[in-house]
């Protein structure tokens, strides 16, 4: 019976395997902490948004009144971004959003700026033609211009290219 338990022991000990040692480890924990990272670092999946018509109601609520540049998507009327010297507001699900200038931009008419910065979405603005006078309001001059709304992850999730309004 001793002899059996004595083998039963020495089996035992022989089908144990020597415990790693601490590098190797270490260089598991490194491993599952880098995936873990990775996986929490990824952005999300893109959720494309369409600005909402920026209406009077918002534009009393939030002063937006002065000189600035109102864009709208093709031909229609109802700006989707309102442009300033040193903000700009476009609407996103209902919510209006205020975005500050980035000085270091490049200057546009109106004495706007071509990039805008929030926390949760960044605007670009281009001007794409020569200016032409507006037909209707007088001191406002017209322009084709193209904004992009871009999400914190600097992924385009609006495009859109229209009238640009730019006066007092």
């Amino acid at each position: 019976m001793r002899s059996a338990i004595l083998a039963i022991s020495f089996l035992a000990i022989a089908a144990c395997e020597e415990a790693p040692d601490e590098e190797q480890g270490d260089a598991e924990v490194d491993r599952i902490v880098a995936e873990v990272e990775a996986v929490n670092n990824a952005a999300p999946p893109i959720e494309e948004k369409v600005p909402d018509a920026i209406g009077y109601p918002d534009i009393e609520t939030h002063d937006m009144f002065g000189q600035a540049c109102a864009y709208a998507p093709g031909t229609s009327l109802g700006a989707r971004v309102i442009a300033r010297e040193d903000d700009a507001f476009v609407k996103v699900d209902g919510d209006v959003i205020r975005l500050v200038a980035d000085p270091g931009s490049r200057e546009m008419p109106s004495s706007t700026r071509s990039l805008y910065n929030g926390s949760k979405y960044s605007l670009r603005l281009t001007i794409d033609s020569e200016a032409r006078e507006d037909p209707v309001s007088i001191g406002t001059m017209l322009y084709d211009g193209t904004m992009y709304l871009r999400d914190s992850w600097d992924r385009v999730v609006y495009q859109g290219a229209g009238l640009v309004s730019c006066g007092v």
